[in-house]
């Protein structure tokens, strides 16, 4: 991962997101915010795929995919 490529943005509700390379960022509810939790790799929703980052700052893909 590329520190300078981290960011934050203000939010609509006046809250700050943050950001890597101006993408936004969020946690996955069934992910319990610890190495290795992926669940929510791959998810199609929101009208989007969602990936998860790994510390390489690259997408983290479950095998097979």
């Amino acid at each position: 991962m590329k520190p300078s490529l981290l960011g934050t943005t203000k939010r609509s509700n006046g809250t700050t997101q943050v950001t890597y390379n101006k993408h936004p960022l969020y946690t996955f509810v069934l992910d319990k915010n610890k190495p290795g939790s992926t669940k929510g790799e791959g998810v199609d929703a929101f009208g989007a795929e969602w990936y998860v980052l790994g510390t390489n700052g690259k997408k983290i893909e479950k095998k097979g995919s």
